[in-house]
């Protein structure tokens, strides 16, 4: 059976399915040196809020430390893109086969040859929860998506994570407002944005309790 399940770190929430340990999705394929890192190729832009996260504990300002260390990793005014692995060349060589996989969702064909720096082959994201991107925790492939949706439960799993992204955008929104004011940004005042991050309350974010949602399992082994 396959079960996806909300779950809570230091009170962060985040989507889990026991499915993604065998993923087997479309956009799980990896053509890069990177094996085995499931649906991990997304490139994570972390928030003024992700940041906030971060500054408040030791553990937080290490996972940050590493964010900024990454050589590809940009810093932008109010964000963090920390960019990863791209085998261009092997993309090259891809697209001039003409041997493109198919699918029916896939247009971007650079899926297959990126990779998060952040993860570890066949043991997935190396960032706790509580500090990882709204993209990273409420990601569901397409192919649990579909099968999920003819469930009860799915429609309200949609629209929590809806209410919770509209949530951050608001106080991401007032981070950046409250930062613009004091006239200081990431990119010219890193450290003293810290300063400003840490001596702000945390605003925190009470996330419903959902049941599980039950699936057979049948239909990922091609039954």
């Amino acid at each position: 059976m396959i079960r996806i399940y909300v779950e809570l770190d230091n009170n962060v929430p985040r989507y889990a399915c026991t499915n993604c340990s065998t993923c087997d999705s479309l956009i799980g394929k990896s053509l890069c040196k990177v094996k085995n890192r499931g649906c991990c190729w997304y490139f994570p832009k972390f928030t003024l809020l992700d940041i906030q996260r971060m500054s408040k504990t030791p553990d937080g300002l290490k996972a940050l430390n590493r964010i900024i260390s990454n050589p590809s990793t940009q810093i932008y005014n109010y964000y963090i893109h920390a960019k990863g692995f791209f085998d261009e060349s092997g993309y090259k060589r891809y697209m001039d086969s003409g041997m493109l996989i198919e699918g029916d969702y896939l247009e971007d064909h650079t899926v297959f040859f990126r990779s998060c720096p952040f993860v570890k082959s066949g043991k997935g994201c190396t960032l706790p929860p509580r500090f990882r991107t709204f993209v990273c925790n409420f990601f569901l492939c397409k192919e649990v998506s579909e099968v999920a949706k003819s469930h009860e439960l799915f429609e309200r799993y949609e629209k929590e994570r809806l209410r919770y992204s509209r949530w951050l955008d608001w106080e991401n929104e007032s981070l950046k407002y409250h930062l613009s004011q004091k006239n200081i940004t990431l990119q010219e005042n890193f450290a003293e944005v810290i300063k400003e991050l840490q001596d702000l309350e945390l605003s925190q974010y009470e996330f419903p309790y959902l049941e599980p949602i039950i699936l057979d399992d049948s239909w990922s082994r091609g039954a």
